[in-house]
């Protein structure tokens, strides 16, 4: 971040939801804060914060009437005191647009307004209409799930835009040091459980390094965001197979949408193997356009070993699926490609910082070839 004034508003959550989910929205914001000139607005909570929170979220998700859309869930409020060019809000769902209810003219003090919505689901556009409407408040609302696009704009009555996930690819990229993959398996948040139990079993009677969660997802909440992205990276970049299943798999709150989730993202950018299912939209061949982005795996896990035989006897296929993997991320999947897109979307021209790591990407890409994996 330089050291001229800021010229963007960013509000963050991160001192209010510590839920590991987030924490790749939290990487998307220090990216940006890396890039460009801004300003931070930590929101915090305020007297007696979970007991309105609770009330809060209950009568927001509940009732219809728009007023519940403006409550404020028991943050310190914030007013906005000078002018910005541009304010960026990167949330995960329509419930997170509540917290902004504690930030006053932020609407009149930022010539240009942008949400970016990591989840929305196309089912939900009818039951949670209320919540839609305060994305009115935006000049453009950015989409990660490309198949929710329509119902939100026609929710909203304006146009909304797909922008696809990613992740900080300079740090998930082995390509700056080339570690070893003592890792055999890494899955990390949803999964299929059928494969999983066939990974379980597999662990047990040969040589396999199987790494994955055992906490609910709701329990894993890290202290330090930034912290728990390093840690992923570092195993992911270790791994040699990245389990990647489409968002929310096995929820039933996507009503049947196959959409991208992180996983891709993240494993693809470490130069893992993913393994498991490619999601059926079609935005994943539009961003995943190379061949076998994904190694396919049974429903039931049937042939888990069978893949995992087939591939360990193909050590030099294994090698070329990696590289490609973390050369394309490195070309088409960073944070800064995706600020780089918001600001040429706004009218805004890029700061130096953001143009130094876009071309840090671009020479990682071109000295790739010289790259072999570690065993």
């Amino acid at each position: 971040m330089s050291t001229a004034a800021p010229r963007i508003l960013m509000p963050t959550m991160r001192r209010i939801n510590s839920h590991a989910a987030w924490a790749s929205l939290y990487e998307f914001e220090d990216v940006i804060r890396a890039v460009d000139d801004v300003q931070m607005l930590e929101l915090e909570a305020g007297p007696w914060f979970p007991s309105r929170h609770r009330v809060a979220r209950s009568v927001a998700w509940h009732g219809r009437h728009p007023a519940f859309a403006r409550i404020n869930p028991g943050l310190k409020t914030v007013v906005v005191d000078r002018e910005y060019d541009l304010f960026i809000f990167i949330c995960m769902n329509l419930w997170d647009l509540l917290y902004l209810n504690a930030v006053r003219g932020w609407q009149s003090r930022c010539r240009v307004k942008v949400c970016y919505l990591a989840e929305f689901y196309s089912a939900q556009a009818g039951q949670y209409d209320h919540l839609l409407r305060r994305l009115g408040d935006f000049d453009y609302i950015m989409q990660a799930f490309s198949s929710s696009v329509p119902a939100v704009s026609r929710a909203i009555g304006k146009t909304s835009r797909y922008l696809p996930l990613a992740a900080d690819v300079l740090r998930f990229t082995p390509f700056t040091g080339m570690p070893r993959r003592v890792i055999d398996v890494l899955s990390i948040g949803g999964r299929s459980e059928p494969v999983h139990e066939q990974l379980l079993k597999a662990a047990k009677i040969r040589d396999l390094f199987y790494v994955y969660d055992t906490l609910p997802s709701p329990l894993v909440k890290p202290t330090n965001p930034q912290q728990h992205r390093e840690l992923l990276a570092n195993c992911a970049k270790r791994s040699r197979f990245f389990v990647a299943y489409e968002a929310k798999v096995g929820n039933t709150e996507s009503h049947g949408q196959s959409e991208v989730g992180t996983r891709y993202f993240e494993g693809t950018a470490a130069g893992a193997v993913l393994f498991g299912r490619a999601p059926t939209v079609p935005s994943f061949g539009a961003e995943f356009p190379w061949p076998d982005p994904v190694v396919t795996v049974k429903a039931d896990g049937s042939d888990v070993e069978e893949v995992l035989d087939s591939l360990a006897g193909r050590s030099q296929e294994m090698e070329r699926m990696s590289i490609r993997n973390a050369l394309q991320a490195v070309r088409r999947h960073d944070w800064g490609h995706r600020w780089n897109a918001i600001l040429q979307l706004c009218g805004l021209a890029p700061r130096p910082a953001l143009a130094k790591r876009l071309l840090a990407l671009e020479t990682l890409s071109g000295s790739a070839a010289g790259f072999s994996p570690a065993a």
